[in-house]
């Protein structure tokens, strides 16, 4: 997964090794296409929406109470055109329908609202973010656990993002408790219930740019 500079990680073969890599045989042969599954994404990278992706079938799950699929559906094309929110696909094997996506943008945080640890001495008022505005994967996908790669494959955006424009944490508004084990996972720290809906969550773009690369 390439980082800022040129520079990359060790781990090779694409996001869905990095998925793939933490769930048992044999759905990781079959996610690496060793066997025929309906239900695969075979894209080394997930690439920029745009008007010839298929979104229609694009559903969640009944755990999506954000209304994941309904935005990318309606807006997420529009969102990308006007530079709101850049948002990435990856597809069906062999297909363009959509498998998963992620969403990607900038914004800023007072510093009041952090915890210590997270505004140093020195710190602005306003703080340069970026935000996880969006990230989901396709129901009959989730079970082979793609929103780990998937999370990381958002990181390796930001993290390289990140040389051309400042950013100091990477936030985003988690929902449900399945999302916020997924982001605490990987380092990940609540900072404040939004009316219990959502979760916001904190990482430091330089802890995100030494894990990437540590895989």
């Amino acid at each position: 997964m390439p980082l800022g500079n040129g520079s990359s990680t060790s781990r090779g073969g694409g996001w869905l090794r990095t998925c793939t890599r933490q769930v048992a045989p044999p759905t990781y042969d079959k996610l690496l296409g060793c066997f025929t599954l309906e239900a695969r994404v075979n894209t080394d990278k997930p690439e920029r929406l745009s008007a010839h992706h298929d979104t229609s079938t694009f559903d969640a799950g009944p755990t999506d109470t954000l209304g994941q699929g309904g935005w990318l559906r309606d807006h997420g094309l529009t969102n990308d055109a006007r530079g709101i929110t850049r948002v990435f696909v990856a597809c069906y094997a062999g297909t363009l329908r959509v498998g998963a996506f992620f969403g990607l943008s900038s914004g800023t945080i007072t510093r009041d609202s952090l915890p210590k640890p997270f505004r140093p001495h020195g710190t602005p008022m306003a703080i340069p973010v970026t935000l996880i505005a969006r990230l989901a994967v396709d129901e009959p996908l989730q079970a082979n656990k793609l929103g780990r790669g998937l999370l990381l494959e958002a990181l390796d955006h930001a993290a390289q993002a990140h040389e051309h424009v400042g950013s100091a944490l990477i936030i985003v508004d988690a929902a449900g408790e399945k999302a916020q084990r997924l982001y605490g996972h990987y380092g990940f720290k609540a900072i404040e219930d939004a009316k219990a809906r959502t979760t916001r969550m904190v990482l430091p773009v330089a802890t995100a740019i030494q894990l990437l690369r540590g895989m």
